[in-house]
């Protein structure tokens, strides 16, 4: 499949075609990650808006004393960059691909000539931001308001794919570190998992070994539906 009808397929899609001016959509290039690769590097400059068309991300930050703090899982159809082109030079977040991701990027030298063109555009993104806001406030009352147990499980089944492992998830200081909780905390809910036969481990990582337990736990905690367009 050539990368033209892959471009042309997601924006019809995704409806961008509806929302971008014709100018704006063929500006548009598809930039693919692979699980665990960083999408954006909190710090960067930021250059391109872009939307998260293909599979899953995990937008996180850096704290000052070197631990990573979860925002949220984020689905299709996301976009990122969007407080940064009203505000902000360089990126505030990281967000990591949980597995193989398509973005489509567009860059933000040509959005900003064409502002007068695209009042679809920025409607739609203002309204984003309401939505971002609005979640990061639940996010951040997640880790006060629910027990380990359901951090954790919302953590795992947003992290992986059915029968695969969580990439990075022999690390439970990060994970720890992710759903605001103490190594040893943690410790003891997967210690219990595991005897529960809710998971295993295979060579040193966790594995889910039976998500069907996991989900009414989850209740998709830290989970960023995108919207449809």
């Amino acid at each position: 499949m050539n990368r033209t009808y892959v471009l042309s397929e997601q924006v019809r899609r995704h409806g961008l075609d509806r929302l971008l001016s014709a100018d704006l959509s063929a500006a548009l290039r598809p930039v693919r990650h692979s699980a665990g690769e960083l999408v954006l590097r909190a710090g960067d400059p930021v250059r391109d808006l872009l939307f998260l068309v293909e599979g899953n991300v995990k937008v996180f930050a850096t704290m000052e004393n070197g631990h990573n703090l979860l925002a949220a899982f984020c689905r299709p159809f996301e976009v990122f960059g969007e407080m940064e082109l009203f505000s902000l030079p360089r990126t505030t977040l990281n967000v990591e691909a949980v597995g193989e991701t398509l973005c489509l990027a567009l860059p933000l030298s040509r959005l900003r000539a064409a502002e007068d063109r695209n009042g679809r555009l920025f409607r739609f993104l203002c309204g984003r931001l309401g939505t971002k806001l609005a979640s990061r406030i639940t996010t951040a009352s997640i880790n006060l308001r629910y027990p380990v147990e359901n951090r954790l499980a919302s953590y795992l089944l947003a992290s992986t794919d059915p029968g695969e492992l969580a990439g990075g998830t022999d690390d439970l200081g990060e994970i720890a570190d992710f759903i605001g909780t103490s190594y040893r905390q943690l410790a003891r809910v997967v210690k219990r998992f595991r005897e529960a036969g809710i998971l295993s481990r295979t060579r040193g990582k966790i594995q889910v070994a039976d998500r069907s337990r996991l989900v009414p736990l989850a209740r998709d905690l830290y989970v960023q539906d995108g919207l449809s367009r």
